[in-house]
C-alpha cells in the first residue's frame, strides 16, 4: 500500500453543549453506585434516564480528571466502557428492584464497533441498550451511544454477568 495515496479515517471530536439535559432520571451520580458494581475511577455511568428488561438509557458526563480522557476528550476505550456500563447498570436496576446487590459483569465479545465520534470534557453521553438475547448468564446487546444528537459509537456486545 501506497502511504502517500492511503487514507486515515479519523473520528469526528464533538465540543460540549451548552445545555443541560432534558432527560430527567431514575437514578442520579449521587446513588448511581447502588446500581453498578464499578467504582471511581472507572465509573463510566452517572444517571440511569429509562430502564426495562429489554431496554436502557445512561448517561455520563465526561470528566476532565476522568481516567478514560486524554487531551480533552474520552479515549475510545471508554466509550466501550460506558456501553458495557451501562449494561450493569441496568442488570443493578432490575436486581436492586427484587434487593439484590449488583453483580459483576465482563465483556466477553465485540461486534461490529463502529466509533463515530469522540466526545470531550463536560459533554453527556447518552447510551441506549437494547437487549437482543440472554442464554443463562450470556447478555447479547446492540449499544449505541450519542453526543449531542450526534451518534458517538455503536456495536453488538457479549456480556458475561456473574451469578
Amino acid at each position: 500500500m501506497n502511504v502517500e495515496n492511503s487514507q486515515k479515517i479519523l473520528p469526528l471530536f464533538i465540543a460540549p453543549a451548552k445545555m443541560e439535559s432534558l432527560l430527567t432520571a431514575l437514578v442520579t451520580r449521587s446513588t448511581i453506585l447502588d446500581y453498578i458494581p464499578q467504582r471511581e475511577p472507572i465509573c463510566l455511568v452517572h444517571s440511569i434516564y429509562e430502564c426495562s428488561n429489554t431496554f436502557v438509557k445512561t448517561g455520563f458526563v465526561v470528566e476532565a480528571n476522568h481516567y478514560f480522557t486524554k487531551d480533552g476528550f474520552l479515549i475510545e476505550a471508554g466509550i466501550i466502557e460506558n456501553m458495557a456500563q451501562s449494561v450493569a447498570a441496568q442488570a443493578g436496576y432490575l436486581l436492586k428492584q427484587k434487593n439484590e446487590a449488583p453483580r459483576m459483569g465482563f465483556i466477553g465479545q465485540i461486534k461490529d464497533l463502529v466509533i463515530h465520534s469522540i466526545p470531550a470534557i463536560a459533554s453527556e453521553i447518552i447510551t441506549e441498550i437494547k437487549l437482543i438475547n440472554m442464554v443463562m448468564n450470556v447478555t447479547i446487546i446492540e449499544a449505541s451511544s450519542f453526543c449531542n444528537n450526534q451518534p458517538v459509537a455503536n456495536c453488538e456486545m457479549k456480556v458475561f454477568i456473574q451469578q
